[in-house]
Parts: structure tokens; C-alpha cells; sequence
């Protein structure tokens, strides 16, 4: 493979992997995805002589095999069973899928001995609050999945101290943008995005006073590259967010404005689950350890998502 870095992505066909895959790749690295594609999609990954595509589940003994012919020098596990209402119906696979798979890939990490083993977490670890949530802040996480992905952190924490493995953890707000699925378990921008197009009410689940820090893809992968690139991210947790707030009702109005029609919005009953009102960043130690600051504000964010799925989708598909 000569001189050239080598990056192992797991989940590099989804949401935020593919945007990180592009990212890797016009750094001028070769990049090994390994993705099974019940979450991600081969069609968005781009045509490229140094990327590997593997269609493997994480816990997949044989991946053993592709990291020691590749010899990646980091790992970066992003693959997981996604979303909160989806982990409260299969709880049992999440933990085997979330604990497990990436109990499987530390253990591979141990033995190729990597430079980095980069966690993608969730901002869904945190015990809520009205303050913006710090690294140090106090978790709590109150479903399956965050209970799944928490047990992934303390993994990583544990294989550290115990084997000496580098790792960096990074808490993910609220990703949004091209390439995000619009089906039911996805984001709230992608079906409020969804529902413009189809000329359909914009509809809110709870009072859209719920506040979010709805962080643009294009920024939650270069501070993702960075905390995984820099010495100084390793063995660091990273908040990866904006710091900014807003709310439900106010990410509706944004949507309305940018479909440039006359749309209602409707509310449903807020989720027996869902404990957290108000859940942003604070990505103070973001900026000053690896000097990272969002380039995205929410409006310049929504109007290139809804620009990529008017492309994708046709202004005809507006019924």
C-alpha cells in the first residue's frame, strides 16, 4: 500500500460515514469501508480507486482478514443501530449490534495494533439540561440506544487504559443534510424536508419548543477529521455540534420558508420516551484543543439540504 495513509470506516456508506469516506479521500487517503447496508448506501459512495468496500456486519470474525491485508492505521466506528424510537422496539439486537460490534472492533484495533481508534458516540448519553451539555457533564441516557452506545464509550475507555489503545470519542448533535434517508427513524430536518416537498403540514412531535443543536454534515466531519487526525484529540471526548439553539417550531418555519409555500403545521403527542426538551453543545473545548468553529449557520445548512434534495428528487415531486 506504500506511504499512503490507510483509514478503516465502519458504517462509511451511511449519513455521516459517506460524507467522511469524500472527505478522507480528497485528503488523499485510501479509505476500507465496512458496511452491511442496512442502514447505509453503496450509491453514496463516490467512484474512487483507493476506496474498499466491504459489505460485512461489524461483528464479522472475517473482517480480521481485510484489516490485516489493508493494515489501516486508524478505525473509525461509526456503524450502529440507529435511532432512539428503533432501539426502544429491538433492544436486544441494539445492545448486541451497538456493545458488541463494538466490542468485536476494539478487539481487532488491540490486535493490528492501530494509531487511533475514533467512537462516534451520541449527544443521547447526556443526562438532560437546560445549560449547554459539556463534555463533563453528568450522562444519563434514558433508551436503548444511548444506554448501547454509553457501554461503547466505556469500552473505549477500558481498552485504553488496559491495552494502550489511542482513542477519541465524539458526541454527535443533531447531523443534518445531503444524503440523510427520509424514513421514519432518520431526522427530523429529512422528514419535515419530506413533508414540504409533498406539499404536505409540517408535523411536530411535542410543543416545538424542544430546542436542538442542528449541526450541518459538512461541519460535523471536519471537526470529526480533526479530532481523529490531530495528536491532540487523542484520547479525548469531543462534543461535535455548533453551540447554537433552536427550536422544533422555529426549524418547521425555516423549512416553510425555503419550500416557498403555504404549509400548516400539525402536532402529535410527544413521545412517552422522550425526556429531553433542550439538548446543546457546548463545543468550547472543540475550539480550543483542535481550533474547530462551525462554518455552517442553520439557514445556510437547510437551504444546501433542501438545494440537494430538490436535485435529487425533482421540483416535479412537489405534489
Amino acid at each position: 500500500m506504500g506511504d499512503t495513509k490507510i483509514v478503516a470506516i465502519t458504517g462509511g456508506a451511511g449519513f455521516i460515514g459517506s460524507h467522511l469516506v469524500e472527505l478522507f479521500l480528497n485528503k488523499n487517503y485510501k479509505v476500507v469501508v465496512i458496511d452491511d447496508l442496512s442502514g447505509g448506501n453503496i450509491l453514496n459512495l463516490p467512484p474512487s480507486k483507493n476506496l474498499y468496500f466491504f459489505k460485512k456486519d461489524i461483528r464479522d470474525p472475517s473482517i480480521e482478514d481485510i484489516y490485516k491485508k489493508y493494515k489501516p492505521s486508524m478505525i473509525i466506528h461509526l456503524a450502529a443501530h440507529f435511532a432512539n424510537e428503533l432501539s426502544i422496539k429491538e433492544p436486544r439486537y441494539d445492545l448486541e449490534v451497538n456493545g458488541g460490534g463494538t466490542l468485536s472492533q476494539l478487539e481487532l484495533a488491540k490486535k493490528i495494533g492501530v494509531e487511533r481508534f475514533v467512537y462516534a458516540s451520541t449527544s443521547c448519553v447526556y443526562n438532560p439540561s437546560e445549560y449547554p451539555l459539556k463534555e463533563d457533564f453528568s450522562l444519563c441516557p434514558h433508551t436503548p440506544y444511548g444506554i448501547s452506545k454509553l457501554s461503547g464509550e466505556y469500552y473505549c475507555q477500558f481498552y485504553k487504559k488496559h491495552y494502550g489503545l489511542p482513542m477519541t470519542i465524539l458526541r454527535y448533535f443533531n447531523c443534518y443534510g445531503p444524503k440523510e434517508d427520509t424514513n421514519f427513524y432518520r431526522g427530523v430536518v429529512p422528514k419535515f424536508i419530506d413533508q414540504a416537498f409533498r406539499g404536505l403540514p409540517i408535523v411536530i412531535t411535542g410543543n416545538g419548543e424542544e430546542i436542538r443543536d442542528f449541526t450541518y454534515i459538512e461541519d460535523a466531519v471536519e471537526a470529526t477529521y480533526l479530532a481523529s487526525i490531530k495528536e491532540e484529540g487523542k484520547n479525548e471526548i469531543f462534543n461535535i455540534g455548533t453551540g447554537y439553539s433552536t427550536s422544533i417550531f422555529d426549524l418547521g418555519h425555516n423549512i416553510i420558508k425555503l419550500s416557498k409555500r403555504s404549509l400548516d403545521i400539525q402536532y402529535n403527542p410527544r413521545r412517552l420516551w422522550d425526556e429531553t426538551s433542550y439538548r446543546t453543545a457546548n463545543i468550547k473545548k472543540l475550539y480550543d484543543i483542535l481550533g474547530f468553529q462551525p462554518q455552517y449557520s442553520l439557514e445556510k445548512g437547510l437551504t444546501k439540504t433542501w438545494n440537494w434534495y430538490e436535485r435529487l428528487y425533482g421540483i416535479s415531486s412537489i405534489k
